[in-house]
């Protein structure tokens, strides 16, 4: 009888172990999708932001697990008259795979010892990066690109906020499908792009 308890104890936890196992993979980060979606300030936290200094910016929240293999990319494509000319910013090499409301964003101010210059600002889960950029735009315009939560799609790029300048006398605003290029970047002379992408780690 002693025999048969332990040979039942024995079954029992060669069955949950399995069982684990079985938990393990079907939770797998390879199953997890990633995704971004704004994240609206509260009042008192857009208070806190407009004592920084900075005249622009917007927040959003990112969710998922990254595979060992995989990595996301943040950076910022510049258009030049309608034409894409550079990334900058760019960041990678992601120090955290998993994300359950990891805030990024993309913020511009003017240079307040350059007028003839603008400062990026690319918050990523890990820090901050900025850059600055010259600039002689007379007119310009500043807005989230998505509306709802999107779900990245490996390898594509995921366009999350926009800038816009021209020195002319009018301009449209940015505009198209969530997270898509948007369209109006044709007729701004100078254009910020902010990009998520999730990619292979190079």
């Amino acid at each position: 009888m002693r025999h048969f308890k332990g040979y039942c104890l024995f079954l029992l936890f060669t069955l949950l172990l399995t069982g684990c196992v079985g938990l393990e993979k079907e939770i797998s980060p390879s199953s997890t999708k990633l995704t971004i979606e704004s994240y609206n300030m509260s009042d008192i936290e857009s208070l806190l932001i407009s004592k920084t200094g900075v005249d622009h910016i917007e927040f959003f929240k990112l969710n998922g697990t990254l595979k060992e293999d995989d990595d996301l990319q943040y950076s910022v494509d510049v258009f030049e008259n309608g034409k894409f000319k550079e990334e900058v910013l760019k960041t990678w090499g992601e120090i955290e795979t998993n994300h359950k409301d990891s805030i990024i964003s993309f913020g511009i101010s003017d240079n307040g010892e350059d007028n003839h210059s603008l400062k990026l600002i690319n918050g990523i889960p890990s820090g901050l990066a900025t850059t600055f950029y010259s600039n002689n735009m007379t007119m310009y315009t500043f807005r989230n690109l998505i509306d709802e939560k999107v779900t990245l799609e490996k390898n594509k790029p995921i366009y999350l906020a926009a800038w816009l300048g021209t020195t002319k006398n009018e301009m449209r605003s940015a505009g198209g499908e969530n997270g898509e290029l948007p369209s109006g970047i044709e007729e701004s002379e100078l254009a910020f792009l902010y990009k998520v992408l999730w990619t292979e780690k190079e």
